[in-house]
């Protein structure tokens, strides 16, 4: 470790690494209940991932092409958004702290936009398309004033990379249970109100069942979770230029963002495209049901096997690890005829160790960043790490979201019909060439990424000798 760290920087002390970094340790309840917040987020984010495309052309009745385009718009917009939210976050100062009174308040008024998104207004033709992109914007605006400060968050409640690791492997779990209720509840709450999978109000009564438990876990969470000091003892009020200093440089985030939006901008074909699959190739709708619960449920187990490895191999290997799995399963998937519905649902399964081993390695590794740029130049902007990285983020789903509809408009779907052998072959070549392309460049990007194993550790070490030398 004290090799690597002082190849970055050979200026560091020896002092500074003789010791694990002198930082308090959480409590593991303390850790459980800041990760169940990605239970309630997740409950709005799988459901845009899994249904709200399927909605906007199976249910409200747009073209692929238009519902493709508003996913794009909204998902920009949402990371321009999230930036700024980040700075705005990062200079609040409250008795709750920075982050936490964003969960408090914001809650609320997200539980209402995220129901109001799954309603069809009585419009048509460009009304309708207006419509349901101005309740795309209002849902994505104040999904980021909530979800940026409890991203950030993660960097203020610990600064342990052990830590920050459990977290994100915690979240995770959360996250999947949150994807596999919701890929297991959604058609049925709808048929349950309107007797049909497709009636729009029987989306409108999910979603508000969604925001309502959603709501609860994350006011849970602000009444649960506390901010801890950090390195940065004076705690300065940073403006958008101070905060741009501490990341321009900072070669720890653009390679793992960088790395990261490409993978999601390119894989948002695979997953977008399983209710299309198993509706139109495979002739078995219900059976996407299975395979989404299936898939989703798959990280119980998946993810604590890459919590467990992470502790011998560092989350940049793990990465690499992940890019070389999923690239086999899209290759497996290329030679392999589906004919039945349970062989996508092995496929699937098997896609999930890459992607879940990419996700956790990406958020393992995103609160390092933080310490990394404060090393390098002094400054700790962790309000605009977050934020930037779910810009990067966010663009690249709405990219992927569009790149997706416009596909598939150009192989000659159309909804609800019969589609043609050149159509359906068409489809599955969009769910493997866009994807391998992705990781590619996501494998690529994390070889220049200088955080190794034990690189953080040193890090810290050294900031912590630093704040006691002021």
């Amino acid at each position: 470790m004290r090799k690597v760290v002082r190849a970055l920087d050979p200026s560091m002390s020896a002092a500074s690494l003789k010791s694990e970094p002198a930082v308090p340790r959480l409590r593991f309840g303390h850790i459980l209940t800041f990760a169940a917040g990605d239970f309630g987020f997740n409950l709005y984010w799988q459901s845009l991932s899994l249904y709200l495309l399927f909605f906007y052309t199976d249910s409200v009745g747009l073209t692929a092409a238009a519902a493709g385009l508003i996913y794009m718009v909204a998902s920009i917009w949402d990371g321009l958004v999230d930036p700024v939210v980040g700075v705005l976050a990062g200079r609040t100062r409250s008795r709750w702290g920075r982050y936490r009174p964003y969960l408090l308040f914001g809650a609320p008024p997200l539980a209402l936009a995220f129901t109001l998104l799954y309603f069809r207004p009585p419009l048509a033709g460009t009304m309708l398309v207006a419509a349901m992109l101005g309740a795309h914007l209002l849902f994505r605006s104040l999904y980021a004033v909530v979800n940026v400060p409890y991203a950030a968050l993660t960097a203020r409640i610990t600064q342990r990379a052990d830590e920050r690791a459990t977290i994100s492997g915690l979240r995770m779990l959360f996250s999947t249970v949150a994807g596999a209720i919701v890929a297991l509840s959604t058609q049925p709450i709808a048929r349950a109100v309107t007797g049909r999978v497709d009636n729009p109000a029987g989306f409108t009564a999910a979603a508000g069942v969604f925001a309502v438990v959603a709501t609860l876990v994350l006011v849970f969470v602000f009444a649960t979770s506390r901010e801890q000091a950090t390195t940065d003892r004076s705690a300065p009020v940073l403006g958008l230029a101070e905060s741009w200093r501490g990341i321009a440089g900072n070669r720890a985030f653009w390679t793992l963002v960088l790395g990261g939006g490409f993978m999601i901008a390119c894989s948002t074909a695979l997953g977008k495209s399983v209710l299309y699959y198993f509706k139109y190739a495979l002739h078995d709708e219900a059976a996407a049901r299975t395979a989404l619960t299936l898939s989703g449920m798959s990280g119980l187990v998946i993810v604590p096997g890459w919590m467990f490895a992470a502790r011998w191999l560092g989350k940049r290997t793990l990465w690499l690890l992940s890019c070389a799995i999923y690239a086999a399963g899209l290759l497996g998937f290329a030679l392999v005829k589906v004919s039945h519905p349970w062989i996508m649902d092995v496929f699937l399964v098997y896609m999930q160790i890459g992607i879940l081993g990419l996700a956790f390695a990406y958020w393992g590794l995103l609160p390092d960043v933080v310490e990394y740029g404060e090393w390098r130049t002094g400054v700790r902007a962790e309000g605009l790490v977050f934020g930037l990285a779910l810009l990067f983020q966010k663009i690249a789903l709405g990219l992927g979201a569009g790149l997706f509809g416009l596909a598939l408009g150009a192989v000659g779907y159309h909804a609800n019909q019969v589609q043609s052998p050149q159509t359906l072959q068409g489809m599955k070549m969009i769910m493997i060439v866009l994807p391998l392309l992705g990781v590619c460049i996501c494998a690529a990007a994390m070889s220049f990424n200088p955080l190794r194993r034990g690189v953080h550790e040193g890090i810290v070490a050294d900031l912590v000798a630093r704040a006691k030398a002021t």
